[in-house]
């Protein structure tokens, strides 16, 4: 394993791609990752699991990793606590309440309507994330029980940004535990780890230029 991975925390590096290219995507987010790590360039792979989970090669065994596609960016996250997800959005004219009241369950969509219409756009990605993230944690993706897991609310919107970011455990599901920060304020990511010990970890995000 390599001397520049830190097992114990979760490493998250976004970095900006043309598009939705998945191959170009996949390639560059897995450069600007083993630069970081220290892997010299081309040393990290992708691969999959039997069950369909995304495998890495290049950095040893007992590495969990995820990534995620959006619209001209792309994020892999890295750790050693257990399965994870990690799910990137910008943010795209779209009609909020009505997607929220089709997709979310009825005290997500309140949450979303009481917003300022301004914000609920981001409101919606902040709980798309969340559902996508937890579902890929899971090994289940978004299938209709993603939409039926509860995503958390902040108490206060738009969410603050923490000053020591960490994984934060769910109260209705202790074993899952999420961090979601907006990146640039166009750009929202959640990651989830899987395991009761990831609760408290340490989140690292690396944004490899400007989004």
């Amino acid at each position: 394993m390599s001397a520049g991975f830190a097992p114990r925390r979760v490493t998250v590096v976004v970095a900006p791609t043309a598009g939705l290219r998945d191959a170009e995507s996949r390639s560059r987010v897995l450069d600007a990752a083993a630069a970081l790590v220290g892997v010299s360039p081309g040393g990290l792979r992708l691969g999959h699991e039997e069950n369909g989970r995304p495998r890495l090669f290049g950095l040893g065994g007992g590495v969990h990793v995820s990534l995620s596609h959006g619209r001209g960016v792309a994020a892999l996250a890295l750790t050693g606590l257990g399965p994870l997800g990690v799910d990137v959005e910008v943010e795209r004219p779209l009609r909020a309440v009505a997607l929220a009241e089709r997709w979310f369950t009825p005290p997500e969509a309140d949450w979303l309507k009481e917003q300022e219409e301004r914000m609920r756009v981001a409101a919606y990605f902040w709980l798309w994330t969340h559902k996508e993230a937890m579902g890929k944690a899971y090994g289940t993706g978004l299938d209709p029980t993603a939409f039926l897991r509860a995503a958390p609310t902040p108490p206060r919107w738009p969410a603050g940004r923490e000053p020591a970011p960490r994984l934060l455990p769910l109260p209705r599901e202790p074993e899952l535990s999420v961090y979601s920060p907006f990146l640039r304020d166009h750009v929202t990511l959640t990651v989830a780890v899987l395991g009761r010990e990831a609760g408290g970890a340490p989140v690292d995000v690396h944004v490899c230029a400007p989004l």
